[in-house]
């Protein structure tokens, strides 16, 4: 049974059995597939050179790539407690993956202009642009400032994750301040469960709603509290994450969404409500409470039914022509939650969001690029085409913030295209750390088995615990080098019927032994090969959703699959094609200076 996907799936068949023999890892031939460290090395490079120092290094959120010039000149007044904070996050994933040590004196700086909206007593006070973000002319004076409570989780989270590196007290006493603030916005209609009056809103002074359409949206503390808690064990946030989270599954929220039995959540924001809902999910590995995760998937699964199960979403339910990097990020994150809360199938959702999606949407300057964006703009003149290109290098790896059905495009649904929307290229960083960071863990006993090293996912890492090596798109063959001495899971994809999967311990073949859905290798020593191969799938699939009756025309849109990638899709798409039949890899990723260390 293949999983996760919308409408039907036929024609399954047998591209690449499975090998019988291997060769060791010194003499396999290298993979082809997508490189993970090689995509945070160009995030680096955003978020190196985005940030602008004459403006307190503030960084962009209205960035178009096709447009000359391809960002408004001076202050953008959406950036505050929004795109900064969330990139604010994205230097200690970043960092983390790709080993950079260039950028230092920029990150400082960064997460000073971050600590610079909270106050004395832990209230973090911004203008709201965030929320009006259609309004990009309007001028805020200190005067319009009002309680940030978006601003304010993504604060408290960047803190927890600063403390966790770096034991600084002092971040984790301005954490404290902040989780202790959020509380007293909270009302609490009973004891065990909360909310806020503004939702993810703005509140003022006095502790009234700023009126917005953002109220309605719960907010994403929980993910900062459980952060928060896992950092420092402040038993109180754990106490105010599971408040709230029995608010949300309540409908405490007076005209708050409403989730219907089914995870139905009609007429929300998608990013917005999937965003507090992986707190949620998260909440769920932290207290072993299933209700969380069971109330995270049905949403998860309802929102699949809008989408397409290749990464595509609509921005808004239950349809919306154009889709968002924020919530496709988002779907990741709460699949990896709901995968290691007992459904390790939706390991397989998180590599395809980022096989068919996410990476295909680093934004990288090509030669292509440059010849349609001189023919866009040819009226402006050569010297402001110039200038236009120098200044799109410095965004060079961010995440774009929309692709088509199966064009870059947006040909089929006429939606919006070609943006670098400050929200979504962050939140497309953090998919990728999802991805990185479900790869390969060390668990304590869970609901996916005993406790060991779990490989959930076939991207390449070298991790702690050991080193990962997928031979895709080539084989299906995964095969990890201990660094630990340890028990070890591999899991094939969900897909592969046991009965075909094969186990190696070296180049010995061995009856594999099965612990849920992973193949278990028991008292592994470092420098041990364990393998895993299993037949490599193609199928058709031809998806269905709310979006296909608003196509124009109205087409049966198939896409052709091997394993978990697309390597097709018809018929031909009126842009540029997404789906090229093999993995996106990314030329070398710039040099940048300032390598020294913190």
């Amino acid at each position: 049974m293949i999983r996760g996907l919308t409408g039907k799936v036929s024609d399954v068949g047998v591209a690449v059995e499975a090998s019988s023999k291997l060769a060791p890892l010194t003499t396999a031939p290298a993979s082809n597939d997508i490189d993970l460290k090689r995509m945070a090395c160009w995030a680096m490079n955003y978020l190196i050179r985005t940030p602008r120092p004459e403006l307190n290094y503030e960084p962009v959120f209205q960035c178009y790539p096709l447009r000359c010039p391809p960002v408004p000149a001076g202050h953008d007044v959406v950036v505050p407690c929004d795109t900064d904070a969330r990139l604010n996050w994205e230097w200690y994933y970043m960092r983390e993956i790709s080993g950079s040590q260039a950028g230092w004196d920029v990150e400082a700086a960064f997460h000073r202009r971050m600590i610079e909206y909270v106050q004395a007593d832990g209230t973090v006070l911004a203008p709201p642009g965030a929320y009006n973000e259609g309004d990009v002319h309007k001028v805020y004076s200190k005067a319009d400032y009002h309680y940030h409570v978006w601003g304010a989780t993504k604060i408290l989270f960047a803190l927890a994750e600063d403390f966790r590196r770096t034991h600084n007290a002092e971040s984790k006493g301005t954490a404290r301040r902040i989780m202790v603030r959020l509380k007293k916005l909270a009302v609490y209609p009973a004891p065990d469960r909360c909310y806020f009056p503004a939702g993810m809103g703005a509140m003022k002074a006095d502790g009234t709603v700023v009126p917005n359409g953002w109220n309605k949206m719960p907010a994403p503390v929980i993910i900062a509290l459980v952060n928060y808690y896992r950092a420092t064990g402040d038993a109180e946030a754990l106490a105010f994450a599971k408040a709230y989270a029995e608010g949300i599954m309540a409908g405490s929220q007076p005209d708050g969404v409403r989730f219907a039995a089914d995870g139905n959540f009609t007429g929300g924001h998608s990013h917005a409500t999937m965003h507090a809902l992986w707190g949620m999910a998260d909440l769920a590995l932290v207290t072993g409470d299933e209700r969380y995760t069971d109330f995270a998937k049905r949403a998860w699964d309802w929102m699949l039914s809008l989408g397409t199960g290749t990464g595509w979403f609509p921005a808004t339910t239950p349809f919306h022509p154009t889709d968002e990097t924020c919530l496709t990020s988002d779907m990741m994150s709460n699949a990896a939650c709901i995968a290691r809360g007992g459904h390790p199938e939706y390991f397989d959702f998180v590599e395809r969001y980022l096989r068919n999606r996410i990476s295909l949407l680093q934004f990288i300057m090509t030669p292509e690029f440059e010849a349609e964006y001189r023919k866009v703009n040819a009226a402006a003149g050569e010297e402001k085409i110039r200038a236009g290109l120098a200044e799109l290098h410095k965004f060079e790896g961010g995440i774009q913030s929309y692709t088509g059905l199966d064009d870059y495009e947006n040909s089929r649904l006429k939606g919006t295209y070609a943006g670098l929307a400050g929200c979504c290229t962050p939140e497309g960083m953090r998919a990728i750390y999802t991805a990185w960071n479900n790869t390969i863990d060390r668990l304590n006993a869970s609901r996916l088995g005993p406790a060991g090293v779990y490989v959930n996912l076939s991207f390449g890492r070298t991790s702690p615990w050991g080193r990962v090596v997928p031979f895709l798109p080539d084989a299906g063959r995964l095969t990890v080098q201990a660094a630990v001495a340890d028990t070890f899971f591999l899991r094939p994809p969900h897909w592969v019927p046991c009965d075909r999967v094969r186990a190696f311990v070296g180049q010995r073949e061995v009856p594999p032994a099965w612990s849920g859905a992973y193949v278990r290798f028991d008292r592994r020593q470092p420098g041990d090969e364990m393998t895993i191969t299993y037949p490599l799938i193609r199928f058709t699939h031809t998806p269905t959703g709310p979006w296909k009756e608003k196509m124009t025309p109205v087409v049966d849109l198939a896409f052709d699959w091997i394993g978990n990638t697309i390597v097709a899709s018809r018929p031909a798409p009126e842009g540029t094609r997404l789906f090229t039949g093999k993995p996106r890899r990314l030329p070398n990723p710039p040099e940048t200076s300032g390598k020294a260390t913190p």
